[in-house]
């Protein structure tokens, strides 16, 4: 029975010693193996508008807007704590 096992283990690493070869051997031959690459992304340029409240700088489509005028908040702290004209 121990004699079986050895088989399979001396033949299981000369199966990985023989891939690994043949894997050197195609590396120098053709190179080697090509990672795809991710398509470059492309830059999205964003206005910033200033909050009302703390100055902070934030992307106009995050931006609350306030239920009159021009005045834009960060977040809906800065939106309750400041006083509607």
């Amino acid at each position: 029975m121990t004699r079986i096992i050895g088989i399979i283990l001396l033949l299981i690493i000369l199966w990985m010693a023989v891939k690994g070869f043949t894997r050197q051997l195609r590396a120098a031959v053709f190179g080697p193996p090509s990672i795809p690459k991710a398509p470059p992304r492309a830059a999205v340029a964003e206005t910033l508008v200033q909050c009302a409240t703390c100055g902070t700088y934030v992307a106009a489509s995050r931006a609350l807007k306030a239920g009159r005028g021009d005045a834009v908040f960060c977040s809906e702290e800065c939106r309750r704590s400041n006083p509607q004209p």
